[in-house]
């Protein structure tokens, strides 16, 4: 992909991605959505955006299925014409070009199911090299390595899910604890609970984590 450099004094932090899946309905995923200070929006989500009161800053995509043009449209429009990536593939790899680093990511998943495989899939590719949380109407979701600590809330959902077999996964604040133990490729650490407000996790290799939102 050619990515062209921009003049980031123009645009503000929230950065916020919206993607052409569901569009959110939860409290938690709109007001990522009414606080940001930077909308980019992939391809026809700019239709979304538009028809629920909001202007997109930037589009990014093949400008395959949106309707706004690029002559009447104010902000930057950014034609990416490679197949061989998903529009959101662009958007991140574009902001990841830019110093981008911090996103939220809107319309990941509820509609297509293999779009909202291969969008844990680009978390989990860029999660190294960009802060990206998913937020959905159910989960904010994230991918790491290594140790983290999470804030949270009692009776939290928290759902572990491995990217790759881990070697030794270690957990602390939740109801059903790992230690040091084999996480392989399974369902086996869907819907754990927080047991205060906070939980640790320590993993050898890549996992998506999801927690529920508080309301």
């Amino acid at each position: 992909m050619n990515i062209d450099l921009l003049d980031k004094q123009y645009f503000n932090k929230p950065f916020i991605i919206l993607a052409n899946g569901q569009y959110p309905s939860h409290p938690a995923a709109l007001n990522k959505l009414h606080t940001a200070g930077t909308i980019i929006c992939t391809d026809g989500s700019a239709n979304k955006l538009l028809e629920n009161g909001l202007t997109p800053n930037v589009i990014i995509g093949d400008m395959d299925s949106t309707t706004v043009g690029q002559d009447s449209f104010k902000g930057l429009y950014v034609k990416i014409s490679d197949q061989d990536n998903t529009d959101l593939d662009k958007a991140l790899e574009w902001c990841k070009v830019n110093s981008l680093s911090q996103l939220t990511v809107l319309g990941t998943s509820q509609l297509r199911e293999d779009h909202t495989i291969g969008n844990l899939m680009l978390l989990a590719n860029y999660s190294e090299e960009l802060d990206i949380n998913f937020v959905t109407d159910y989960f904010t979701i994230t991918c790491h390595h290594g140790k983290r600590s999470f804030t949270s809330f009692k009776q939290q959902l928290v759902s572990l899910l491995p990217v790759e077999d881990i070697k030794s996964i270690t957990t602390e604040g939740l109801e059903f604890p790992l230690i040091d133990e084999l996480f392989p490729l399974s369902s086996r650490g869907i819907s754990n609970r927080a047991t205060g407000h906070q939980f640790i996790i320590s993993s050898s290799g890549k996992i998506w984590v999801f927690r529920s939102h508080s309301e």
